[in-house]
């Protein structure tokens, strides 16, 4: 997986209809899940302007959430 945001914004926002925007913690997740791994809500914005629009602010702030790919354990 990419590791720099600014790396995966911009793989996001080059094809954006392959994703969709949580509604409640605002997560960019693929298309095909049914709920958001990070805060397991249903509703998701699907317009592919405001995926990409996430994208780039995301790029743009510091990493400061949790998400569920830093939860696994160490071996």
């Amino acid at each position: 997986m990419k590791s720099d945001r600014k790396e995966i914004a911009t793989t996001i926002a080059n094809d954006p209809t392959s994703y969709k925007l949580c509604m409640v913690c605002g997560a960019i997740v693929d298309k095909s899940a049914d709920t958001c791994p990070d805060c397991y809500a249903y509703r998701f914005d699907e317009n592919s302007e405001a995926v990409a629009n996430a994208a780039l602010d995301l790029a743009v702030k510091p990493k400061t959430a949790v998400s569920h790919l830093d939860l696994t354990p160490e071996e």
